[in-house]
Order: C-alpha cells, then sequence, then structure tokens
C-alpha cells in the first residue's frame, strides 16, 4: 500500500515587487501618523538637545635642533648625527602618543579650575546631568573617550579632536593637553639626561685610558646637545602645525541627518502596525 503524496496549495506563492507595494500603499495611513509623530519627536530632540561643537588641532613630530645643520654638513658624521635625533623624535612623539590621555596628564588637568568648570556645560541635554571626573583615573577615561588622536591621511602628521558646547573651552582643552604633554615629556628627558651626565662625569674621573676618555667625552657632548634641546622654550615632542581651531557649525546633532532617520523608523513602524494589525 503506497503513502498518497500531499496535495499542494498552489495559493501559496512568493510574494511578488507588486505584492510589497500594494501592502504599503495600504498601510500609507499607519506610516504616516507615525512618520509625522516621528519628526515630531526629531524636532524635539534637536531642542532640547545642546549643540556640539568640533575643536581640532593638527600635530607632528618636533624638529630636531640640529637637523638643518646637519644635514647641510653632507658629512657622514652629521647624517648619522641627524638620523640619531630623528629617531630621538619620534621616540618623543610616540611618548606623546601613548601619554596625553594618562593619568598623569588627567592629574595636572584636574588641578586646573577652569577645566574643571568647564565641564558644567559638557552634557547632552539641558536637562541632563554634568559629568565631573571625581579622580585622575576617570578624567584618564574621559580623555581617551573623548579627546581622539587619529592620523592625517597616512602622513606623520596627527589630528587632535575633542567635541564640546563651548568653543573657547574645546580649543583651550586641546592646547592645554597638548602643553601640559609635552612639558611633561620634556621634564623627563632632562632628569634622565642630567642622570646620564652625571654618571659619565663620573666615569671620567675614574678612567685614565685615553680611548675610553674620548669615547665618554663623545658621549657626554651627545647629552649635553641633548639636554640643550629640552631646555629650549618650544615643543619638544609634538610640533604645533595648525594651532586648535574650532567648526562654524554644531557637528551634533545633524539636522540632515536626524529627520531623515527619524521619519525612515516612523515609516517602518507604520508599516510593520499596519501588518500586525490587519494579519493578526
Amino acid at each position: 500500500m503506497t503513502a498518497q503524496a500531499a496535495p499542494v496549495n498552489h495559493n501559496l506563492s512568493e510574494k511578488t515587487l507588486f505584492d510589497v507595494l500594494r501592502e504599503v500603499w495600504r498601510a500609507k495611513l499607519y506610516m504616516l501618523i507615525f512618520a509625522v509623530l516621528m519628526a515630531i519627536f526629531a524636532f524635539s530632540f534637536l531642542t532640547l538637545a545642546k549643540p556640539y561643537y568640533r575643536a581640532q588641532m593638527i600635530i607632528t613630530p618636533a624638529s630636531p635642533m640640529g637637523q638643518a645643520l646637519s644635514a647641510r654638513d653632507g658629512m657622514q658624521e652629521g647624517t648619522l648625527q641627524m638620523q640619531r635625533e630623528d629617531f630621538m623624535s619620534n621616540a618623543a612623539f610616540q611618548r606623546f602618543e601613548n601619554i596625553y590621555n594618562g593619568v598623569s596628564v588627567a592629574n595636572f588637568l584636574l588641578q586646573d579650575e577652569d577645566i574643571i568648570n568647564g565641564f558644567a556645560a559638557d552634557r547632552m541635554f539641558e536637562f541632563s546631568n554634568p559629568y565631573t571626573p571625581e579622580s585622575a583615573e576617570a578624567m584618564s577615561a574621559y580623555l581617551r573617550d573623548r579627546v581622539i588622536l587619529e592620523p592625517v591621511s597616512g602622513t606623520p602628521l596627527r589630528r587632535l579632536i575633542y567635541m564640546h558646547p563651548n568653543k573657547e573651552y574645546a580649543m583651550d582643552l586641546l592646547a592645554r593637553v597638548h602643553r601640559l604633554t609635552d612639558e611633561m615629556i620634556r621634564a623627563r628627558i632632562l632628569v634622565e639626561t642630567n642622570q646620564r651626565i652625571d654618571y659619565l662625569n663620573v666615569a671620567m674621573t675614574k678612567t685614565q685610558n685615553p680611548d675610553h676618555r674620548r669615547s665618554i667625552t663623545g658621549l657626554l657632548m651627545e647629552q649635553e646637545r641633548l639636554k640643550m634641546m629640552v631646555s629650549l622654550d618650544q615643543p619638544y615632542a609634538a610640533g604645533i602645525v595648525e594651532p586648535a581651531y574650532v567648526s562654524a557649525q554644531p557637528k551634533w546633532p545633524d539636522p540632515y541627518v536626524l529627520y531623515p532617520v527619524f521619519i525612515f523608523i516612523g515609516l517602518l513602524m507604520g508599516f510593520v502596525v499596519h501588518g500586525l494589525k490587519h494579519n493578526a
């Protein structure tokens, strides 16, 4: 006895594009209502939201003081010196990239009353509570989240970015972060250089071998030169290519993006509600 095949229901066919458009047309009233409601919600959002401006600063590895002189020599010794200075410059810039949002910089910022007072305006809505970091760790987390360092088109340049409702405060924070970080690196390099100089001076007094004294003298001259570079009143780790400036118009919220997104969501919600009501 053979089993009979189940009858095929030819009425269950796949929907075509015209079927979908027909359903959209039937749901037009629901879609219109929800689209209007979401447009009103978007208007309310834009009214209550505080506009944020984008501040940015372009920085680069600071140029060594003697690079031009070494390049002008054309001699092998000058070329090697220039390469060493380039290496030190890149190493200092790498320090900058890794500590500008660290706890050490955050601790100095917390001691600045102008910086702390500026946080009162850093809230998305008028009714929101302002964010106030209570420790250096919290301030460091804020810097990691809000002060962004990004590359500039694959070049050695970097762009520091920060967004805040107050234009002047946004530019001031970037300038202070750059200055504090660079000064901190300069101070640490100066301490390390002085320690090496002291060690080499002691070694010089204990060495009688002429070749050793000649080598130590060369090292001392290099460290003295480095100390002179660090002591100059100019950026040591990160030079400023473009000082901090701010956008003319708010970057958040963007009505040209917000309205289309909210209206599209309203249309989708209206279509879904129509389908649930008529196919339940």
